[in-house]
């Protein structure tokens, strides 16, 4: 931007150029670089608002879910944030979400501890792991199941309902959860919470 006194040319103002000028109350002159406002209706504009949209639509069942998982009640947005870069497949209007890349929390469980998903009874599941194979840092923790029907949208939050040193957990399901396959997330929160949540997708089943 430039300013200057004009005593040959008095005020100006308006388009010159590539130019803008325009002239402040204490007499100053001002010139400005002309840009052309941007076009919010470009293709890759309308596809980036419409990725926002349907992420957003997908993962507001589990806000709550987020607001613990991520630390705050901003954590939806971060869900979101991560969702949109890792997680969508396909171009506008026509999106899907790839769940194996949905994560509800920022820190992943690492990808060598492996976890068995298994349905026992009609109304229940079960998942088995080795803890005797995992880090010492991450014994101390508590295990944590969500549930998503991706049909109703409705999520089922099984908070810290086992420690990682038991090996496994049982989760009854409510019919409400019955008759369509579920996706499954397991999540542990460290004896240090300030450690953070660590997560992990196990699949669809």
């Amino acid at each position: 931007m430039a300013q200057f006194k004009s005593t040959t040319f008095g005020k100006i103002s308006g388009k010159h150029g590539d130019a803008v000028a325009a002239v402040r109350n204490d007499g100053t002159c001002i010139l400005k670089v002309y840009r052309v406002a941007s076009n919010p209706n470009t293709a890759g504009q309308k596809n980036q608002r419409g990725k926002f949209g349907f992420v957003m639509k997908e993962l507001n069942c589990m806000r709550k879910l987020f607001t613990a998982t991520f630390g705050g009640q901003y954590g939806i947005n971060k869900a979101v944030a991560i969702a949109m870069k890792n997680a969508v497949q396909g171009e506008f209007p026509d999106f899907e979400l790839d769940y194996n890349h949905v994560q509800i929390s920022e820190k992943l469980i690492p990808s060598q501890i492996h976890f068995v998903i298994t349905s026992v009874e009609h109304l229940s599941i079960k998942i088995s792991w080795m803890p005797e194979l995992w880090p010492d840092d991450m014994l101390t923790s508590t295990v944590s199941v969500v549930v998503l029907n991706p049909l109703t949208k409705n999520t089922l939050i099984n908070e810290e309902v086992a420690a990682v040193t038991d090996g496994s957990v049982q989760i009854n399901l409510p019919k409400l959860f019955t008759d369509t396959q579920l996706h499954y997330w397991l999540y542990l929160t460290p004896a240090n919470y300030a450690a953070g949540i660590q997560s992990k997708y196990l699949g669809l089943l």
